[in-house]
């Protein structure tokens, strides 16, 4: 896969919650810088697997509308919507946020991100 398939498999097709898929295509040394309502968080390849199970955990029903998908060699940017729905509540879907992603690749890996997110 190219990296603008590989970013569109993952926002397009529910890989945010798939561990396995996520550890394929990360880097081990993988870093994102996500600046969020709760101010800058780093993640690691670890924090982002972990993150794959709590949204699985926390949501029966999670997905992505991609806004815009641009690569330009070992760089894709995209500009998505998150809507979820709670375990609690399954027939409610909501939009959780819009994000905004930079994701540079290393040996058709994710190997750095940079993200900004707001709430709904």
């Amino acid at each position: 896969m190219t990296p603008k398939e590989i970013v569109q498999e993952l926002y397009a097709n529910d890989g945010l919650r798939n561990r396995d898929f996520l550890n394929d295509i990360l880097h081990d040394n993988m870093l994102l810088e996500w600046h969020s309502s709760e101010g800058l968080l780093i993640k690691d390849k670890n924090s982002l697997l972990d993150l794959a199970t709590e949204l699985k955990d926390n949501f029966s029903i999670f997905n992505s509308e991609i806004l815009h998908l641009i690569a330009e060699n070992n760089t894709v940017s995209i500009t998505f919507n998150h809507f979820g729905a709670s375990i609690e509540n399954q027939k409610d879907l909501i939009l959780i946020g819009r994000f905004m992603a930079i994701w540079e690749f290393e040996n058709n890996k994710m190997v750095k991100g940079y993200q900004i997110s707001r709430p709904a």
